[in-house]
């Protein structure tokens, strides 16, 4: 018994490595200024040449030619892991905003991007029917060139 005990504990153990992440795939310790809002943008806009990509469990990627209005953007299903996340996004054309939880769970927050000023954030994603999600707005009309990157650290 002590036996299966001590192979246990080694096993666990050695389950507790964690190793340095990927390239680009560091948290986010400088966040971009975001603003406080009540409630969310309403889904009534389109992406348009989208091209998304995933690697590993949580390390989404894409571009959108031409965004108008705000998109709900999904990650994967509510997990044990938590809604936290790293958040970039940039522009090309035009001005965006990625909308993302408030870790009190009342309110929201968004982060805003314009050509050659990129955002960043770490915050909780919005749980959305069962989803992590974060939305993504276009501002004052159509942007251009609208990228994302979302993953964990």
């Amino acid at each position: 018994m002590l036996a299966r005990v001590l192979v246990l504990v080694v096993v666990l153990a050695g389950c507790d490595h964690r190793a340095e992440p990927p390239k680009g795939q560091e948290q986010i310790m400088n966040s971009s200024p975001s603003t406080f809002v009540d409630k969310l943008p309403p889904q009534n806009g389109k992406g348009e040449g989208g091209r998304h990509e995933s690697s590993g469990f949580f390390n989404f990627s894409g571009r959108y030619d031409k965004l108008n209005g705000c998109i709900i953007m999904r990650t994967i299903d509510v997990d044990i892991l938590g809604r936290t996340a790293n958040l970039k996004i940039s522009v090309e054309q035009g001005k965006i905003r990625a909308y993302v939880g408030d870790p009190s769970g009342k309110e929201f927050r968004y982060i805003e991007a314009t050509p050659g000023n990129p955002a960043q954030t770490r915050s909780d994603l919005i749980v959305q029917g069962g989803i992590y999600t974060f939305r993504l707005e276009a501002v004052d009309g159509e942007a251009r060139g609208v990228s994302y990157h979302v993953w964990r650290s």
